[in-house]
């Protein structure tokens, strides 16, 4: 029979056993927060002319953003409308995130997208309070900006 020595021994390495096999367990895959931004800028009157939205997901406690889908719209419909977007991380330098494209008119504005939606990791993966801007060209002043929180 062990001693009382030999038999802590043996117990302090099985918990050390278990707390190592309990840490190596992999997270939930279905353990992420959906979060979308928005914001509408007015301008000449009308309510709503420049608007953007960004749908993006993380992990619970992560301070990484998987960005999945922009989405800009101006107002009143141009068949010149084209817009691009870019990102400032805190601290850092302004960075093109989705090249220009011409927009699709729907009913009275113009609206642009980059990405797919849901949870792909299509677009870049940036930090927690990084600025996400629009930019519209053909005599645009307003640039609609969301911070991913």
């Amino acid at each position: 029979m062990p001693t009382c020595s030999k038999m802590r021994v043996l117990l302090a390495g099985a918990l050390v056993v278990v707390a190592l096999a309990l840490s190596a367990v992999p997270a939930s895959t279905d353990s992420y927060l959906d979060q979308r931004s928005n914001t509408c800028r007015p301008e000449g009157g009308i309510a709503c002319a420049y608007g953007l939205v960004v749908t993006y997901w993380h992990r619970p406690g992560s301070l990484q953003r998987a960005v999945s889908w922009v989405y800009v719209t101006r107002s009143p419909a141009n068949t010149h409308n084209m817009a691009r977007w870019w990102y400032r991380a805190p601290g850092g330098q302004a960075r093109v995130g989705g090249a220009r494209r011409r927009g699709t008119r729907v009913q009275s504005w113009t609206e642009i997208t980059w990405g797919s939606g849901g949870h792909r990791r299509t677009g870049p993966v940036l930090s927690a309070g990084t600025q996400i801007c629009a930019e519209f060209n053909y005599s645009a002043t307003t640039r609609p900006c969301v911070t991913l929180k």
